[in-house]
C-alpha cells in the first residue's frame, strides 16, 4: 500500500499536464466564475440604474415621484425635455430606462380622490361634492426600456415606481378627505408618511453569526471546488489503463493479495489528494479571492464539519475515477467520457447552474448525482450554520457511493481476469 502511494505520487509529479488541471483549473474557474458572476449575485442596492425623466407635469405628484427617485439609493435620474430625443436614446441603446410623467398626472390623481371623498361623504353624510372628469381616467405614466434590458431589472424599476406612485396617491386622497366637511382639517403629512411606512419587513436570518449576503464568491468557490475533485477521473483512469497496457498490472496480480492493497493504496491517495486540493480552493476563496475586489470567502460557523464531508466527496471522487478506469479498455475512451460525464454531474448536481431554475423533472434527477449531496452539504455548513450532525445525509450517502462504485470496480476487474 504504501509503496503504491509513493508510486502514485511519482506519476502525478511526472505529468505536469495533469497536475495543472488538478490543481490550477479548478482555481481558475473559480476566480474567472466568481469575478464574471458577481454583478448576478449583487445585492440590487448595490446598483445604479439611470433613469431618463421627462416631467411634464406642473402639480405636486410630477414633483414627488421625480424627488422620490432621487432620493432612492438605487435610481438617479437625469432630466430630459424632448420626448422625440428620449425615445431614440432608448431604441439606440444611449438610454437604458425613460419616464414620461403626462400633464394630467396631478388632476387625474386628484379627480379619482374626488371620486372616493364623494362616495365616502354620500355614506356618512358628510357633504363632499368635488368635480370629477372621466377624460381623465385614462391618464397613464409612459415607462421606456431599452429592448435589451434584462427582465429583472424591469421589475425592480416598475415596483420602485408602483411604490413611489402609490405614495404620491395616498397623499392626494388623504389631503382630500381632510377637507370633505368642507373646511381644510390639516391633516400632517408626518402622518400620512408613518401609515405609509406602517407595517414594514424584517428580514430574519437563522444564523446569527452570518454577517455576509450570499454572492458569486459563496457559489463558486465551494461549487467549483467540488467539481475539481472529480477531474481525479482523469489522471486515475489514464494511469491504471496505462500500467494494464504495460503489463505492470498483469505483473503485480500474480503477488498473492499485492492487487487489493494496491487498490487500496491508490483510492487511499488519491483521496487524500483531493481532500488537500478541496482546501486548497477554500483557501483561495479567502486569501485570494478577495485581492480582485470580492468578498472574502465565509466558512460558516462550524467550519471544522466539512472535514469528514470533504474525506467522504473525495472518496466518492475517487472511486469515480476507479470506476471510469476499470469500465474502459483504452485511454482515448475513458479520458473523454470520464471529464464529460463530469461536466454532466455538475450540470445536473447545481455546479453550473442553481438548481431553482431547472424544471421539477431535472430537480428530482439531481439527488441521484454525488455532486448535489457534495455541494449541498458543504452549503448547509457555509451558508446555513449547520455542524457536523446535520450534513450526516450527504456523508453517509457520499460514502454508500463510492462503496458501491468500488464493488462494481472490483466486479469488472476480475471478470476481466477470468476472461
Amino acid at each position: 500500500m504504501f509503496a503504491t502511494i509513493v508510486k502514485e505520487l511519482k506519476l502525478l509529479l511526472r505529468d505536469p499536464v495533469g497536475l495543472l488541471l488538478l490543481i490550477f483549473m479548478p482555481a481558475i474557474l473559480i476566480i474567472v466564475m466568481a469575478v464574471t458572476q458577481d454583478s448576478t449575485f449583487k445585492d440590487m442596492r448595490d446598483v445604479k440604474f439611470e433613469v431618463f425623466v421627462i416631467n411634464k407635469d406642473h402639480g405636486k405628484v410630477g414633483k414627488e415621484i421625480v424627488a422620490a427617485i432621487e432620493a432612492s439609493s438605487m435610481f438617479e435620474t437625469k432630466i430630459y425635455t424632448d420626448e422625440h430625443s428620449l425615445r431614440n436614446d432608448i431604441n439606440s441603446g444611449k438610454a437604458k430606462i425613460g419616464l414620461i410623467i403626462p400633464e394630467e398626472a396631478s388632476s387625474s390623481l386628484v379627480n379619482t380622490a374626488n371620486k372616493v371623498v364623494n362616495a365616502v361623504g354620500a355614506k356618512s353624510g358628510l357633504p363632499a361634492s368635488y368635480a370629477q372628469n372621466k377624460a381623465l381616467d385614462s391618464t397613464e405614466i409612459e415607462v421606456l426600456f431599452d429592448p435589451t434590458l434584462k427582465p429583472s431589472f424591469k421589475n425592480s424599476f416598475k415596483f420602485a415606481l408602483m411604490q413611489y406612485a402609490t405614495q404620491s396617491k395616498m397623499n392626494t386622497l388623504m389631503s382630500r378627505l381632510g377637507s370633505m366637511n368642507g373646511t381644510e382639517m390639516g391633516i400632517d403629512s408626518a402622518l400620512i408618511q408613518e401609515l405609509y411606512s406602517a407595517l414594514p419587513l424584517k428580514e430574519h436570518l437563522e444564523d446569527k453569526h452570518a454577517t455576509f449576503t450570499l454572492n458569486s464568491v459563496q457559489h463558486n468557490v465551494p461549487s467549483w471546488a467540488i467539481f475539481g475533485m472529480f477531474l481525479i477521473v482523469v489522471p486515475i483512469a489514464g494511469n491504471m489503463i496505462r500500467e494494464r497496457e504495460e503489463g505492470s498490472m498483469t505483473r503485480l496480480k500474480l503477488i498473492p493479495g499485492a492487487p487489493v492493497k494496491a487498490n487500496i493504496g491508490m483510492i487511499l491517495f488519491y483521496t487524500l489528494f483531493c481532500f488537500l486540493q478541496f482546501y486548497v480552493m477554500m483557501l483561495i476563496g479567502t486569501m485570494l479571492i478577495p485581492l480582485f475586489g470580492l468578498p472574502k470567502l465565509y466558512m460558516g460557523t462550524h467550519p471544522w464539519a466539512t472535514v469528514p464531508l470533504v474525506l467522504a466527496t473525495a472518496f466518492c471522487a475517487t472511486t469515480y475515477g476507479y470506476l471510469v478506469g476499470n469500465v474502459f479498455k483504452t485511454a482515448n475512451q475513458a479520458m473523454p467520457v470520464g471529464a464529460i460525464f463530469t461536466v454532466i454531474l455538475a450540470s445536473l448536481g447545481g455546479i453550473w447552474v442553481p438548481l431553482e431554475i431547472l424544471p421539477p423533472v431535472m430537480t428530482t434527477v439531481a439527488k441521484f448525482t454525488p455532486m448535489y449531496w457534495a455541494f449541498n452539504g458543504v452549503s448547509n455548513i457555509f451558508l446555513r450554520g449547520q455542524g457536523m450532525r446535520d450534513v450526516w445525509m450527504p456523508i453517509v450517502i457520499m460514502l454508500f457511493s463510492g462503496c458501491v462504485m468500488t464493488l462494481i470496480s472490483s466486479f469488472i476487474s476480475r471478470r476481466r481476469i477470468v476472461n
